[in-house]
């Protein structure tokens, strides 16, 4: 497990979570419902079960549920993010993770992809989440993974490690913690992402600097649109229950 030191205070964090924008992430829009579309298999059947996507941004994962027949709300910090998911019809809390527990809210199922890197203390959110979770329910958490090959074999060059993303967990330091606060792990498994071949070498290129120019040719000749499954064994995909 690694974090970043000093952390920087939790009002100036909340801060830059609120002012957040990401236009890159609205153009790589197509393959973000890909990706969603397939990690949505490990949550089972809908059922009408009632959803909350922590970390939801821009909605699309919300959209997601919602065509498969969940009852899903959001939770996003970023005003940018949470304008674009309401505008689809959502309601999207813009407040913190602990603050929501605190309203006595549950849902039967608690998502967060991609989103306990940025918490500044995960272990007190990951008990906020419990709260959120009904009794039965479930939490599925995607994250890095400091404790896979890639990431051990690349040291500094791992491109994850980002001024944004303040604690990298392996995935017996996420299941321990997710046991300690009531949940029981049911599966840890590798995520996948669907990117576009431009995304993939702008992101190469950038971790790799002496490959740049050789990239930035093979990107122009390259469909931008195309979509490539992503996975080198560094991305994990965890999943626990709140014991009734």
């Amino acid at each position: 497990m690694m974090f970043q030191w000093p952390l920087v205070s939790p009002d100036t964090l909340l801060q830059a979570y609120q002012d957040v924008e990401d236009p890159l992430y609205v153009a790589e829009k197509d393959n973000r419902y890909h990706t969603f579309r397939r990690v949505l298999r490990e949550l089972g059947p809908a059922q009408n079960r009632t959803l909350l996507d922590v970390g939801a941004y821009c909605g699309y994962f919300l959209d997601v549920a919602r065509e498969a027949g969940f009852r899903p709300e959001g939770l996003e910090l970023s005003r940018w993010a949470a304008g674009n998911a309401r505008s689809l019809g959502f309601t999207v809390h813009g407040l913190p993770l602990r603050e929501l527990a605190a309203k006595g809210l549950q849902y039967d199922v608690v998502t967060l992809w991609d989103v306990v890197e940025h918490f500044a203390d995960p272990r007190e959110e990951l008990k906020a989440a419990l709260k959120l979770v009904r009794p039965g329910g479930r939490i599925y958490l995607s994250t890095i993974d400091a404790g896979s090959l890639l990431a051990r074999l690349m040291g500094g060059q791992w491109p994850w490690l980002m001024d944004m993303h303040l604690f990298y967990f392996g995935r017996r330091t996420l299941a321990m913690m997710l046991e300690e606060v009531g949940f029981r792990v049911t599966d840890v498994r590798t995520y996948t992402h669907i990117i576009s071949a431009d995304y993939l070498l702008r992101k190469v290129g950038a971790s790799f600097t002496p490959s740049a120019p050789v990239l930035e040719l093979v990107r122009r000749g390259v469909p931008s649109n195309w979509s490539i499954p992503f996975n080198l064994g560094d991305n994990m995909l965890m999943a626990a229950e709140r014991p009734l």
